[in-house]
């Protein structure tokens, strides 16, 4: 029985040893595994990653365009965004010249009746600004009962001219820069008078303003009113240049992107009309002699009849 007993302690000693000793070899084994693992993975990724640089150099560019393209588009919306404000502000700023302009005006004459309000009637243009020796335009309008010669056009921006004939549903507008046009100006700074006249270009030359008037460069130039045909306070245009021969003025509409406008007819059961007598004040008459002037455009006198 005390050998069977030690028999059995000896072999459960050995069992327990022998499994000490393989739990210490899969240790051992495991943490060699790990460290192999670990050299693998490393020996992987030393090998991938030139590939992979080189395959992402395009994912990177396309990225990086993708990126500049957004930040490109949402520039532009600023752009538009900034030019849509500034024209805002620039018309404002017009609104704002021409009420200063009224109220030094009024102030000098407190009291003074109003003149016929104006309805505005909406027109299209459906031919281009003239040509070398006639700055017109031809009008669509739908309601074209109350619109007669002498009303005026105009749009956001501006005078665009006046309406020299109307038929059953057109209408034909002489623009501020044809060569017969005249139109009675103020000075919105000074409230100096003057002419703006058309010279058949792009530009308006101001013509009997007083010696003592000294108008400045972008000065804003506003329609006076005087001899009742065209109301006043409509912007004409801005002073580009001064010198001791001529002022001139750049338009204040573009007249070469006209689409839409307005013309300002009478609100009266009565229309106004143009009477022939009135049209030294807004049209350059031919010389009465072969010997005066040259020819500057078409008679307003045929223009009229």
């Amino acid at each position: 029985m005390a050998r069977r007993g030690g028999k059995q302690g000896q072999s459960r000693l050995s069992l327990q040893l022998i499994l000490l000793i393989i739990s210490f070899s899969l240790i051992f084994v495991g943490k060699v595994d790990l460290y192999t693992a670990r050299a693998a993975k490393l020996t992987i990724s030393e090998f991938i990653a030139p590939i992979y640089d080189v395959v992402s150099a395009p994912v990177r560019a396309f990225e990086t365009m993708a990126g500049g393209m957004r930040t490109l588009a949402s520039f532009r919306a600023e752009n538009v965004r900034l030019r849509a404000e500034n024209e805002r502000l620039k018309r404002w700023q017009r609104r704002a010249e021409i009420l200063e302009s009224e109220n030094r005006q009024l102030k000098t004459v407190i009291g003074a009746a109003s003149t016929t309000e104006l309805v505005p009637v909406t027109a299209r243009a459906i031919s281009a600004p003239g040509g070398s020796f006639a700055h017109s335009l031809l009008l669509d309008i739908e309601n074209i009962d109350n619109v007669v010669r002498g009303n005026a056009v105009v749009n956001a921006d501006g005078l665009v001219g006046y309406i020299i004939e109307v038929g059953r549903k057109y209408a034909r507008v002489l623009l501020i820069t044809d060569v017969n046009s005249k139109i009675p100006i103020l000075l919105s700074t000074s409230s100096w008078p003057a002419l703006a006249l058309g010279k058949n270009t792009k530009t308006l030359q101001l013509d009997f303003l007083p010696l003592e008037a000294k108008p400045k460069i972008g000065e804003l130039v506003l329609t006076s009113g005087h001899g009742g045909i065209l109301p006043a306070g409509v912007p004409v245009g801005r002073v580009i240049s001064v010198s001791d021969d001529a002022v001139f003025l750049e338009p204040s509409v573009v007249l070469e992107q006209i689409s839409f406008v307005s013309v300002l007819t009478q609100s009266g059961e009565k229309p106004f009309e143009f009477n022939k007598s009135d049209a030294e004040a807004f049209f350059a008459p031919l010389p009465p002699e072969s010997s005066g002037r040259l020819l500057e455009g078409v008679n307003a006198a045929e223009l009229l009849q």
